[in-house]
């Protein structure tokens, strides 16, 4: 084979081997590096380029190493396996579904078919150890006030909102007519539930004061960033509860109920995406799982049927290690999507609340064969990487897994944003519409308007991203259905800024105005990006 050269790449990968011409030109730029050998037409598959290290892939008749997974795809994307398979820098761990559990095994072993799903053992829901005192005070003491009466958003649904929140109060406290936002956490589905039946007086789903033995308080955030909790209504009240204004979720609303279509009567306003993470220990050994072997551990506990000729999915066996939330959490239900088991039909504990899962995932003993495992939204699973490590995600049709990340200590959200790491929603945040399509609450526009501007207010952008979301001007993909197949992202564009704030470099040329970029390419946030696809 021909002398090895050393390249570089920039901000994306390269689509076509035209790229690595060019590059070889001009080498001298910041990235990853890529050894490229000189001669083409060298390799036909990637089994021609075994002899180098840095397990090489076969690009266009060129043994490139650095990329991957072998087999890896670098043609235009059409179908999903294109995104899914596409050549990438980043890391990535396969994991082997016949030598780990007897899935389809090319010599015929094993089995062919995965077993159907178990309905899981009956258990009870595990709540907080630490519960925080009851709280004396009303949610609305200390308001911002028009003309006395407390200027309030009523916010609740999915439990992992709270990072969020958090960034979206010094925009709301911000606004010419400020407001306090006060969100009490619950699921996905009752986020949903609660929008679509709030003028059915029987319905029950709403926020209402907790027993104070299980927790569960309304909250809001202080002008310090401390999450104050607070009462709904007065001790000792006989009030019914009351309908948000807001309801969040994780998911569309027709996935909690067929029913529920979003239209004339309630609007569906999409934020930020969330990635979810299927998280261990961090002094496990394992480092990736596929949707096959999470099926057989969250459907069937990780234990086959005898005689089918497949194994354990071990070290994960034992049920009452596994930290999942309710069938109506996004994090159970997206997952449902990703590997194939009936939302309602997981194996596990359900831990109430994100939080809790968090707290006992992180109490959980920790050795190189821990059995816990559990399902992790990214804001609550960045922010305790020192003890716990998300699993690379194998997804279906896909080579190899891989992380939410390009690298287990970056924080880029590459892989969500390209299209390799599946497990994700888009924040849903759902109001009623009064009769002319309009929100009806002010209350409620002021807060949705503020995440659904064609272009995020700067410090709420950074606060956003902060918060380990990724705002949809950053996304390459998108999707219109639950977990569904990607699309080129049509719309405003913040890659560029994205990329400077969460790893403190970017190719993008640095901008004032659109004049100082080249072509049409807008200046956005300070940098030159990608012309927007409208």
């Amino acid at each position: 084979m021909g002398r090895m050269q050393r390249v570089t790449e920039g901000g994306s990968f390269l689509a076509t081997i035209a790229w690595l011409a060019a590059a070889l030109v001009s080498a001298g730029s910041a990235g990853c590096s890529l050894v490229v050998d000189s001669n083409a037409n060298q390799c036909s598959s990637d089994t021609d380029c075994a002899s180098f290290d840095g397990r090489p892939v076969c690009l266009s008749g060129i043994c490139v190493t650095g990329v991957g997974p072998p087999g890896c795809f670098s043609g235009t994307k059409t179908q999903q396996t294109d995104y899914l398979n596409a050549c990438t820098s980043s890391s990535y761990e396969e994991y082997n579904n016949c030598n780990n559990i007897g899935y389809r095994c090319a010599n015929g072993t094993g089995s062919a078919k995965m077993p159907d799903t178990v309905a899981p053992p009956t258990t009870t829901p595990v709540g907080s150890t630490a519960l925080p005192p009851e709280p004396m005070n009303l949610c609305q003491d200390g308001a911002p006030t028009d003309n006395g009466t407390p200027q309030m958003i009523w916010l609740y649904g999915s439990s992992d909102f709270g990072p969020l929140l958090k960034a979206l109060q010094p925009a709301l406290s911000a606004l010419d007519k400020p407001y306090r936002a006060v969100f009490q956490g619950s699921s996905s589905c009752n986020g949903v539930t609660s929008i679509f039946q709030a003028n059915n007086p029987t319905n029950t789903v709403r926020m209402k004061d907790p027993d104070p033995a299980k927790g569960g308080w309304a909250f809001y955030y202080d002008a310090q960033g401390k999450q104050v909790n607070c009462r709904i209504d007065p001790a000792n009240s006989s009030s019914p509860g009351r309908v948000p204004e807001v309801g969040i979720s994780n998911l569309y609303a027709s996935t909690c109920d067929k029913t529920y279509v979003p239209g004339t009567a309630v609007g569906d306003y999409l934020g930020p995406v969330v990635p979810f993470v299927l998280a261990v220990k961090k002094g496990s050994t394992q480092q990736a799982i596929s949707a096959e072997a999470a099926r057989l551990v969250f459907g069937n506990g990780g234990r086959p049927p005898a005689g089918i000729g497949m194994k354990d999915a071990t070290p994960w066996t034992d049920y009452r290690n596994y930290y999942i939330r309710n069938s109506g959490a996004g994090s159970t239900v997206l997952t449902s999507y990703v590997i194939d088991v009936p939302k309602d039909k997981f194996w596990g504990i359900d831990r109430s609340t994100t939080d809790n899962l968090r707290d006992g995932l992180l109490a959980a003993p920790d050795s190189s064969t821990s059995a816990a495992i559990g399902i992790l939204s990214i804001d609550f699973y960045d922010q305790n990487r020192g003890n716990l490590k998300a699993l690379y995600l194998q997804s279906k049709d896909q080579k190899a897994g891989f992380l939410p990340d390009s690298q287990p200590t970056t924080f880029d959200k590459r892989n969500v944003r390209d299209g390799h790491y599946t497990l994700w929603g888009y924040v849903h945040l759902f109001g009623k519409l009064d009769s002319n399509g309009a929100l009806e609450s002010p209350a409620a526009k002021s807060l949705i308007l503020l995440l659904t501007v064609p272009q995020i207010e700067q410090n709420l952008l950074d606060k956003i991203i902060d918060a380990s979301l990724t705002p949809q001007c950053a996304m390459q993909v998108s999707r219109t259905t639950e977990v569904g197949p990607f699309s080129i992202r049509q719309g405003t564009q913040c890659g560029c800024y994205f990329d400077a704030r969460k790893t403190g470099r970017t190719d993008c040329q640095v901008c004032t105005t659109a004049e100082d970029c080249p072509g049409k390419h807008p200046c956005r946030y300070g940098y030159c990006e990608q012309n927007d696809n409208l």
